[in-house]
């Protein structure tokens, strides 16, 4: 039987993943008057925003990226797209960058900018808990990626969030054809980027906008207590840049989750100066909770092993075992239904449930910033040769040892990997395909699930235990936990 997941769906984990490896008439409307905005005190250079919204009309008349009308509506929630701008801060190196993070800056120079932000927020006040979840959308692909949202949708309903979507990089806004002036030039002809240098900055407005609004408020009548800022494979390779050297005179945001970081955070800007060191770790004394999240694809693919570091008071690295940097998922892998082959991979791509504890990773960083309780690190995943393009230890079937356990690996029914994948296709096309990054599933063949369970219940049993020491830890959280166990249930395995 089909272990599916209801809202994580192929077509939406396909979408943003391609955006990963990486929203008509006037723009305002009469009801969007322009507010200006200051920046945190703490900013000597403090600057004016300009917010304007909520954004209507263009060719297609609604936001890039936009969310299903009913899928909202079912939630409880509401979607508006709001345009910021003002004069952005470009940054230089200060002295010498080391790889323990601590890297001081100058302001650079300065350039007008107006982009955008996406904002998803419970129609109802009363359901709002307070915190603002900032994505930096990612722009791999040349458009703007919502690649932490698909996978903690489900949680940011459940628990009241507000989701801000934030297009702080250039990419986003002016590739040729992909961009959002390519795709509805009515609607966002008046957004202008001056390049990724200015990105820091602008990501730390967006953020002011949310926390000290004025006349207009992007959250409505709702008011942020906590915001925090997230993103996904090159936008977590920023907000490691960003952590290290913008916080510190921003402190814009109450706590961070970089999720699939490589080892090679983002340069400051696209000179000479400020490329940051390779390996470099998040600087130990930030002032705020960091919680950083990595699957074995990601030592793979990104070699983000080689920056791994030691937990410290402000600091927490997750690492789950059979995870690939992106992935088509299930609950349990069986066949049939057919495996997935993502965007046309030669091998079925990864299936691990990774949505399960990025979920969890947003409830624990919310519980630390909110509460001060901070989460356990995860045990580390095992390594053999780190310079190795496989750096994993693996057991017998193939999977990685240690790391956040995840039942597909300790009740095993195929091989989960984050190792390379391929295109079905001829190399050479000249297109996009992000294959490498989706990993591998190879079933195991009847013969060997019959040995490994005699019956359905012996399977069911070994499936539950390990759902049950996650949840006990904290890495998955009961509704993923319950639907785990009831594919298991469902599922022909054993006997």
């Amino acid at each position: 039987m089909r272990s599916s997941l209801p809202t994580v769906t192929r077509r939406g984990v396909i979408a943003s993943v391609v955006s990963i490896a990486l929203f008509l008439i006037p723009v305002a409307s009469a009801a969007s008057a322009p507010v200006t905005e200051r920046l945190p005190e703490s900013r000597s250079d403090a600057k004016q925003i300009v917010l304007t919204g909520p954004v209507t009309g263009g060719n297609h008349g609604q936001s890039w990226g936009a969310a299903p009308a009913k899928d909202l509506t079912a939630a409880g929630y509401m979607e508006e797209e709001y345009f910021f701008g003002g004069k952005a801060t470009a940054f230089a190196q200060e002295g010498s960058w080391n790889i323990d993070g601590v890297w001081p800056v100058k302001a650079a120079s300065e350039a007008d900018y107006k982009v955008r932000m996406l904002v998803r927020r419970p129609a109802d006040a009363r359901k709002f808990n307070g915190i603002v979840v900032m994505e930096w959308l990612n722009v791999t692909a040349l458009s703007e990626g919502a690649a932490d949202f698909i996978q903690m949708q489900e949680e940011l309903f459940r628990e009241g969030y507000v989701w801000v979507g934030v297009g702080a990089q250039a990419a986003g806004l002016n590739a040729a054809r992909t961009g959002l002036k390519a795709w509805d030039p009515a609607r966002y002809e008046s957004l202008s980027h001056p390049g990724d240098a200015y990105s820091y900055d602008i990501f730390s407005h967006a953020a002011q906008a949310i926390r000290r609004p004025a006349k207009l408020s992007p959250l409505g009548p709702l008011q942020a207590r906590k915001i925090l800022a997230t993103g996904r494979s090159q936008s977590a390779f920023r907000l490691v840049t960003y952590i290290n050297a913008i916080h510190p005179m921003a402190h814009a945001y109450d706590g961070f989750l970089i999720h699939s970081r490589g080892a090679l955070p983002a340069p400051l800007s696209d000179g000479p100066d400020g490329r940051a060191p390779s390996n470099s770790r998040v600087r130990s004394d930030a002032d705020v909770p960091v919680l950083c999240l990595q699957t074995e694809g990601d030592m793979i693919t990104l070699r983000s092993h080689l920056a791994r570091q030691d937990q410290s008071n402000h600091f927490r690295q997750w690492e789950i075992a059979g995870a690939a940097h992106a992935e088509v998922p299930r609950w349990v892998v069986e066949t049939p239904p057919a495996l997935d082959l993502g965007p046309g991979c030669k091998d079925p791509v990864n299936a691990a449930p990774h949505h399960a504890v990025v979920k969890a990773a947003l409830h624990a960083l919310a519980r630390w910033v909110r509460d001060g309780i901070a989460p356990p690190q995860s045990p580390r995943i095992e390594l053999d040769d780190v310079s190795a393009a496989d750096p994993i230890s693996r057991d017998k079937y193939g999977n990685a040892k240690g790391g956040i356990r995840l039942p597909e690996l300790e009740a095993p029914t195929a091989t989960l990997s984050g190792r390379t994948n391929s295109p079905a296709g001829q190399a050479g096309s000249g297109k996009l395909n992000f294959c490498f990054l989706f990993g591998l599933t190879l079933p195991f063949d009847q013969e060997a699930l019959k040995a490994l369970y005699p019956s359905h219940d012996g399977y069911v049993k070994q499936f539950n235990r390990a759902v049950a020491a996650l949840e006990r830890d904290g890495f998955w959280l009961k509704p993923e936990a319950d639907q785990a166990r009831q594919a298991a249930e469902r599922s022909h395995i054993g006997g």
